[in-house]
């Protein structure tokens, strides 16, 4: 296990970054949330996985400063940097006013467990952390003949257990106050402190390695709430996927060579869930695939938003097929239109002044989080105030991927990528990309998902996992030769229909790029765009 110090860090912080790369040194470091508050050491290494929930204002600090001897009137200079607080012996003196004094700037991030996150994905992680660790040089880091002499002078980290104050904190920290965006998150949550020019957005997956800090929250000043561990890092990773497992493979390419193989038992399971409907089936599979590429004016592009209404109800349909997708996908949140939800719960963050913090709702979701929406369960009733406010943000979320924060003065828009799936009987009250009503070959609905529970198993369940991910994060192009083929086809479909807009032009290149990536094709043909083609006309054909 790594046992570097905060002082070992400063000496050799090139040779350590340069050990931190390799990600069996990197995953050796415990993680926070697997180590009980009443074991944290001060100025321990450690590694934290989550979402930046919340930010805060610059903070200034010491990163150098001077002390002097009481006894002998000696100085030496000393370093701020990664500790809360600066600190000196009781035979020594602070310079207040020294020109050694060197005042810098960093950032703080409240950061919470990712929501979403499904249950497979933290058996992997608890897996893949329960492993003997790597050991990390601590001498031995340094390579530099120049600096041997510096490095003997490294004493070994200091262990300090947090006082009995900041464990009591920590205990008495309700899981309520701890900002989760979604209803029942449990997990560690972690105040970052950031320096060397790192910046982090809101709701950006991070994992970072960094020097616990025993009580950097203390329920003053910028503190979201007392007791809450910090760290201050030393290393940043942005994640673009919750996915294990694609992060564990070497071979990528093997990945899009056996997509088609894949893809066709994927389908053949979604069809079954969608009591032997293929062609929605093959909507199901696109729109498991979609994420938002590339911003445009107000257009986000690459979303694919589902609505497949029709669905079967008094049997438990809606929740049934989430804990299939559940299964499948890293991130995602089931959540039913009840009358009760919409008017009581928070879906929009709200900004607290009094607090000084970002209170989270329930859209407050990192990228590529699938959201499945259960609207079998909307009955006639009255939306309150709250309830059309909810209304309102879903929509914008669906229609413009996008979201209105409330600063109470003020709104601040921010982007979203957040997959919808609305189960619904009727036609949603919902905007979606793409309707299609189910048709339905089969009433049983127990033995289907019964079965589909059955068919789910290895290798299958991890292939399908992977490719879910790779497909989702594929980079796609159009060549020249097709960008004319559609160009002349769109005059065509305007001439057979002078109700074809642009923006119907816009929903088929989305899904003949999905169709295209769902068989491991990263350029579009002439015969995937015709198939596209085809499964958008049998689709309006309903």
């Amino acid at each position: 296990m790594c046992s570097w110090s905060i002082a070992f860090w400063e000496a050799n912080t090139e040779e350590c970054r340069q050990h931190l790369k390799s990600d069996d040194a990197w995953e050796s470091i415990p993680l926070l949330c697997q180590v009980p508050s009443d074991e944290l050491v001060d100025g321990q290494l450690m590694r934290f996985r989550g979402m930046i929930q919340d930010m805060y204002d610059p903070e200034f600090y010491l990163s150098q400063y001077e002390v002097v001897s009481k006894a002998d009137g000696c100085s030496s200079v000393r370093s701020g940097k990664f500790k809360e607080t600066i600190a000196w012996e009781a035979n020594e003196e602070f310079v207040q006013d020294s020109a050694r004094n060197v005042h810098s700037e960093r950032h703080s991030f409240y950061c919470v467990p990712v929501p979403g996150i499904n249950p497979w994905v933290h058996s992997l992680h608890r897996d893949a952390n329960s492993k003997p660790g790597v050991q990390l040089p601590v001498q031995e880091a340094n390579t530099s003949e120049a600096c041997a002499p510096e490095c003997s002078k490294v004493s070994p980290p200091k262990r300090v257990c947090l006082d009995s104050n900041s464990q009591a904190r920590l205990r008495s920290t309700k899981q309520s106050d701890l900002n989760f965006p979604l209803p029942g998150q449990e997990g560690t949550v972690c105040m970052l402190k950031v320096y060397d020019g790192e910046r982090f957005r809101l709701n950006d997956v991070v994992e970072v390695v960094g020097f616990v800090s025993a009580s950097p929250a203390t329920g003053e000043g910028d503190a979201p709430c007392p007791g809450v561990p910090g760290l201050h890092c030393v290393a940043v990773r942005r994640l673009t996927h919750c996915n294990p497992l694609w992060s564990a493979i070497a071979e990528r390419e093997a990945v899009f060579e056996g997509a088609e193989s894949v893809r066709q038992e994927l389908h053949m399971l979604l069809s079954g869930l969608l009591l032997g409907d293929t062609l929605a089936a093959e909507y199901l599979l696109c729109h498991l695939l979609s994420s938002v590429y590339l911003r445009n004016n107000t257009m986000a592009l690459g979303k694919m938003s589902l609505n497949v209404t029709n669905v079967p109800t008094g049997c438990d349909y809606a929740n049934k097929m989430y804990n299939i997708l559940s299964l499948l996908l890293p991130k995602s949140h089931f959540l039913p239109m009840t009358l009760d939800n919409l008017n009581k719960q928070t879906f929009v963050p709200k900004k607290d002044y009094s607090e000084n913090r970002l209170k989270s709702g329930v859209l407050q979701l990192s990228a590529h989080t699938h959201l499945v929406l259960d609207e079998t369960q909307l009955m006639p009733g009255q939306l309150d105030a709250c309830g059309v406010q909810n209304v309102t943000a879903l929509g914008m979320v669906v229609r413009h991927q996008k979201l209105d924060y409330d600063f109470k003065y003020y709104s601040l828009e921010f982007e979203t990528d957040i997959p919808v799936l609305v189960l619904s009987e009727g036609k949603s009250l919902l905007p979606s990309d793409v309707v299609i009503p189910l048709r339905a070959d089969s009433p049983h609905v127990a033995e289907t998902f019964e079965a589909a529970t059955h068919y789910l198993k290895e290798p299958l369940l991890g292939n399908v996992r992977v490719y879910l991910t790779a497909m989702m994060q594929a980079n796609f192009t159009v060549p020249a030769a097709m960008q004319e083929v559609i160009e002349n086809d769109f005059v065509e479909m305007r001439k057979e229909n002078s109700k074809f807009t642009p923006d119907d032009l816009h929903r088929l290149l989305v899904l003949a790029r999905l169709v295209s990536l769902s068989r491991g094709c990263r350029e579009l043909t002439a015969p995937l765009w015709k198939h596209a083609v085809d499964m958008e006309r049998r689709r309006q054909q309903r």
